[in-house]
């Protein structure tokens, strides 16, 4: 049974390995054990603490099936804290001239630190198999159940950042356009640099004035606000859960980044806090649920078949049960998958 439990530092082998096979540094968790270990130290402290409103908590969530991991997911309570969390905002400039007759619309990339401070959704890190999208889903439902339970802890807004185009070396063509011009270094060399950094150190140095996308190169103007091939599947995801992604690109890549209020997303939105109710008839007809305990450093959530029952109790095996650290009729939270 898929179950998701916050990480431990048991886990950090396999994190560990998992990171390196993507391949991808900085954009889910850092492809290094020494940094991976100290993030897995502060989100232990995270789900541990007493909190009061959103900071410098890390919360890493990881999925493991048959106890073995199969994924992980990370979730910042306040971007950029506590310093700013920097992007691009795409925003429409009008030029117009009544003598002459002219009116143009055109875009234009500024400098925002508007973000700072929103929650900040990491894209899930699981393995390319056939269990991808079964545990992709699985794992942002239950970072959004966590938060629905603990709202303390984060903000009223929620952003979820893709990474940006590359080329077959791996370079960006949106920071070979804009970023490399100030730092001179190539764009993998910059995510070397900002590996495990406050990476608002390197944005504070990117132009402050407006960036005419029309003035762009070609290949810049193409990527701006796509994302990877590979990152597809998590960009349906976001939008199924009602994030939009029109407004803000990585300043780094140009890659979309995706916002939604709290109570809008739909993990949150169609959530239902129910009874729960062992019935040894539940089995594989009934429809698999993400169901969620409401604890914080004993967070768990299972995929498992449930099923309401007319006096209002939700119905669940055994096995869910015992997973989630729950009894008959404690409270429940059911996400539908």
């Amino acid at each position: 049974m898929l179950t998701i439990r916050p990480a431990r530092l048991s886990d950090l082998e396999a994190l560990a390995e998992t990171a390196a096979r993507a391949g991808a540094p900085d954009v889910s968790l850092p492809n290094d054990p020494r940094l991976l270990e100290r993030l897995i130290a502060l989100s232990e402290d995270s789900f541990a603490a007493d909190i009061d409103f959103p900071g410098e908590e890390q919360y890493l969530l990881v999925a493991t099936d048959d106890d073995a991991l199969v994924g992980a997911m990370l979730v910042a309570a306040a971007a950029g804290y506590p310093g700013a969390d920097y992007s691009f905002r795409n925003e429409t400039i009008i030029h117009a001239s009544p003598e002459l007759g002219v009116n143009h619309r055109m875009y234009a990339l500024t400098l925002s630190h508007e973000l700072s401070g929103f929650t900040l959704l990491r894209p899930p890190l699981v393995a390319h198999d056939g269990r991808r999208a079964r545990v992709e889903r699985a794992l942002v439902q239950a970072a959004l159940a966590f938060i629905a339970a603990h709202p303390g802890r984060f903000a009223e807004d929620l952003i979820a950042p893709l990474p940006g185009m590359v080329d077959d070396e791996g370079e960006s063509p949106f920071w070979s356009a804009v970023g490399s011009k100030f730092f001179g270094v190539s764009y993998r060399e910059a995510e070397r640099l900002a590996l495990g950094k406050d990476r608002s150190f390197m944005a504070e140095l990117m132009p402050h004035h407006p960036i005419y996308v029309p003035l762009l190169p070609e290949g810049a103007q193409n990527v701006l606000g796509q994302t990877r091939a590979g990152y597809m599947p998590t960009y349906g995801l976001l939008i199924d859960e009602g994030f939009e992604a029109e407004r803000y690109v990585d300043v780094f890549d140009g890659g979309p980044t995706f916002c939604v209020k709290r109570g809008l997303a739909r993990s949150i939105r169609v959530a239902q806090q129910l009874p729960l109710v062992v019935d040894g008839t539940i089995g594989r007809s009934e429809p698999e649920c993400l169901l969620a305990n409401g604890e914080a450093s004993r967070f768990r959530a299972v995929l498992a078949p449930a099923l309401r029952r007319p006096d209002g109790r939700l119905a669940t095996t055994a096995d869910a049960a015992s997973r989630l650290e729950l009894i008959d009729d404690d409270e429940v939270c059911c996400v539908p998958a």
